[in-house]
This record gives structure tokens, sequence and C-alpha cells, in this order.
């Protein structure tokens, strides 16, 4: 299915969705067309945004612009946008020569959107943990450009998750980089999801 981005701060509930943030995706920190637990990977995606913030983690310069744009082939396709803002560039590149982004940027938009597409299928929602991650840059980002990040599962068994995204200029379609994740899961069953606790934890202080 696809899910069709709405601005203004608009919030559709799932008919079944419980009035908590789980139900939800987001764009830019805007409640978003809500699909309640239908898609793990829409769960994930609304966890990440909030869980980001909550805890200022590093993530958070990414999870403020990241958008789930759509899923499909039964959750084994995912796609992300993420539009690339001044302070991405690169500490070297010259306005002259076109704002390049740093290479780091992209490669925590890959980590972050397969980490969640690869947690999304595993059939018991465990936690995971990074092996190996590759990164092969075709080409560079753009200050002011938008990037889509169209994320692959490879293999989901049960003890390694393996994902592939290919990350493109939305406005040239130019394939920028080509990227590779492999993570090991861990912990218990469901604990992927287990946000609410930890997320009140954070302020008990």
């Amino acid at each position: 299915f696809r899910l069709k981005p709405l601005g203004g701060g608009v919030k559709i509930p799932a008919p079944s969705a419980r009035p908590t943030s789980f139900g939800l995706w987001y764009r830019s920190g805007e409640a978003m067309a809500g699909v309640g637990g239908s898609c793990r990977l829409t769960t994930l995606f609304a966890q990440y945004v909030q869980q980001t913030r909550a805890q200022n983690s590093f993530s958070r310069i990414i999870s403020k612009r990241l958008q789930l744009m759509k899923v499909e082939d039964n959750l084994r396709k995912g796609s992300f946008q993420i539009p690339l803002h001044q302070s991405d560039c690169h500490a070297f590149a010259m306005p002259r020569e076109g704002q390049t982004v740093h290479g780091g940027i992209i490669a925590t938009v890959v980590e972050d959107a397969t980490t969640m597409h690869i947690c999304a299928n595993d059939p018991r929602s465990r936690k995971a943990v990074t092996t190996d991650l590759n990164l092969s840059f075709l080409g560079v980002g753009k200050v002011g450009r938008t990037l889509q990040i169209d994320t692959n599962i490879l293999k989901i068994g049960g003890v390694l998750g393996v994902a592939e995204a290919y990350v493109k200029d939305v406005s040239t379609g130019k394939l920028i980089a080509v990227g590779r994740h492999t993570m090991m899961f861990i912990g218990e069953d469901n604990s992927a999801t287990e946000f609410a606790a930890s997320l009140n934890s954070v302020f008990d202080v």
C-alpha cells in the first residue's frame, strides 16, 4: 500500500488504533495518515521519530526530516525521502561548486532506514545490532535537493537480517549510493516495540 503525506498537522487515526503514537507515522514531526497496527514499519517509524527526540539521539538530525513514503510487496520493500539542508554540507564544499552533502549524512539515513525495515520484518519483533554496513557512493547529494531511499529486504533469518538500500536524487533520478546492511537479532520477543516504558523512564529524574 501507499502512504499519502498530509500537511498542516492533519491526523487521521486508524479505526482500531488506540490514542497513542504507535498507530501514526510522521512527516517532519507532524502526525500523518495512520494505518494502526497493520504495518510494523509504520509503527517502528513513529517510535523512531519520538524516541530520537526524547533521548536527544544522534539520529535526531535525520528523524526531524525523514519521511516514510510507501511500503510494498508484503513489507519487503520500503521507500523513504529526506530533504537536504545547509547543515548537511561537507566542510570543504564550496558554494560556487554546488554544496555537496557529507557522506555521513547519507550513511546515517541508510543505516536508520534499513534498521527499521529489518526489525519490522522480524516475525519475533526483536531488537537488532549491526554486524556489517557497507556503502558505495556513485554520485553526490546536493544541498536543497531531496533524496529517496528505497530499501529492500534480502533475508530475514533466525539470527541475521539483511537489507539493501538505493539512494537517488528525486529531481534527477540519479543514483547517489548503494548500501547493504546486515544485523543480528538480539533480546526478547517483541522487544523492538517496547517503547512506552522506556519513554517514561527518560523523564524519571
